[in-house]
């Protein structure tokens, strides 16, 4: 079961991938699986998927991340 305070980080990081100013990070899927926060979408740099996952990281330092963020030009 999914944690509430995980539940909370989710949030948190959805809220500010979304207000980010890389226009791209507003896109991302930020999932819960197994008390770990997941990205998914595609993202056009590797810059651009590490600056995502510190976003995650910005929010809490201790969380799992699991980056399945793809690099390349965006399909959506």
């Amino acid at each position: 079961m999914i944690s509430s305070s995980m539940k909370d980080i989710r949030s948190r990081v959805a809220t500010a991938l979304a207000a980010s100013s890389v226009p791209r990070l507003r896109f991302i899927v930020v999932e819960l699986e197994d008390n770990t926060v997941c990205l998914r979408g595609d993202v056009t740099t590797f810059y651009q998927k590490q600056l995502a996952q510190e976003v995650v990281r910005s929010i809490d330092s201790e969380v799992n991340v699991r980056n399945d963020l793809r690099v390349g030009e965006p399909t959506n």
